[in-house]
C-alpha cells in the first residue's frame, strides 16, 4: 500500500525557515525535505477534496496544478524581504466573472507565523466589495432564518460553533438599517466567513484529507446561501437581470497585492 504523505511539525517548521531566508538557491537545497514535508502533503489533500467534493460542487474549480510555489513574486520580494513565503495556502471556488469581485470560497492555511493556529481552514466571504456587502446585509434585515438554521444545523454546529466569525465587525449600524435589528451583530459585518483551526495531532493524522473535505462540505452550505444573497434569491428581489449577473460571481480573493486573504 502506497504511504500517504502527511504534514506534520516539520512542515510548519520548514515554512518558517523559508520565511528567513533571502537566497534563491535555498529552495534547491532542500528541494527533497520540500516536497516530502509540504508540496506532496499539499497535492494529497487538493486531490483528495477535489475528488470528494467535485460532486457536490461542479461549478468549484479545485486547482491540481502549480501547487505549492513557495517563492514570492518578484514585486513582493523588495516589500516583504524575504525570498520565500512563511506561510502556504490553498483555495477553492467558483471561477471569478468579474475582475472587481470573487465568489465565496472554500480556503486551507499553513502559516508558520501564528504559533497558536498554524494550520486551518475557512470559507465565504473575507473580502466582499462594498456592493456585495450592502446584498449580504439586506438579506439578512428582510430574512435572517436561512443563516439562522444553517447555524443551529447539527452537522455545521459541530463543525463551526457559533456561526459567523467576528472578525471583521463595523463599529457603528451601518446606515438605512434598523440599529435594533435582532441580527445587528451580523449587519454589521464586513465580511462574511466561518473558520477553524486544526490541532497537531488531526493535521498529521492520515485522515486529514477526509476531514477538510467534511468540514468543507458544511462551509459548501454556507457559500451557497452567500450567492443567493449576492443573486437576490434571499431579501430584496435585484433591480434587473442583468444587475444580478454582474454582482453575483463573488469569491474571496486575495485582492491586489494581498497575499494571505481568502
Amino acid at each position: 500500500m502506497q504511504n500517504i504523505p502527511l504534514f506534520s511539525s516539520e512542515t510548519v517548521a520548514f515554512l518558517k525557515k523559508a520565511g528567513r531566508q533571502r537566497n534563491p538557491a535555498w529552495l534547491e537545497k532542500n528541494r527533497d525535505q520540500y516536497e516530502a514535508v509540504l508540496r506532496q502533503p499539499l497535492v494529497h489533500l487538493a486531490s483528495s477534496v477535489s475528488r470528494h467534493l467535485r460532486p457536490l460542487a461542479p461549478d468549484y474549480h479545485f486547482p491540481l496544478k502549480g501547487i505549492g510555489r513557495l517563492k514570492r513574486p518578484a514585486n513582493r520580494i523588495q516589500e516583504k524581504s524575504g525570498v520565500f513565503k512563511s506561510w502556504m495556502a490553498y483555495s477553492a471556488s467558483r471561477p471569478k466573472e468579474s475582475r472587481f469581485e470573487g465568489n465565496p470560497n472554500l480556503f486551507f492555511l499553513i502559516n508558520s507565523d501564528d504559533p497558536k493556529d498554524s494550520v486551518l481552514i475557512a470559507g465565504g466571504l473575507y473580502m466582499p466589495s462594498s456592493k456585495q456587502v450592502r446584498l449580504i446585509r439586506e438579506a439578512i434585515a428582510k430574512d435572517p432564518s436561512p443563516f439562522e438554521k444553517l447555524f443551529k444545523d447539527r452537522e455545521f454546529a459541530k463543525a463551526f460553533d457559533g456561526g459567523f466569525s467576528d472578525e471583521k465587525t463595523s463599529s457603528r449600524m451601518p446606515r438605512g438599517f434598523d440599529p435594533n435589528h435582532p441580527k445587528a451583530d451580523w449587519i454589521k459585518l464586513q465580511a462574511f466567513f466561518v473558520w477553524k483551526p486544526y490541532s497537531k495531532k488531526v493535521y498529521s493524522s492520515k485522515n486529514f484529507a477526509d476531514q477538510v473535505a467534511k468540514d468543507w462540505k458544511q462551509i459548501l452550505r454556507l457559500n451557497r446561501l452567500l450567492e443567493n444573497c449576492i443573486a437576490g434569491k434571499i431579501g430584496p428581489t435585484v433591480a434587473s437581470k442583468k444587475k444580478a449577473s454582474i454582482i453575483q460571481s463573488i469569491e474571496a480573493t486575495t485582492a491586489a497585492g494581498r497575499e494571505m486573504d481568502f
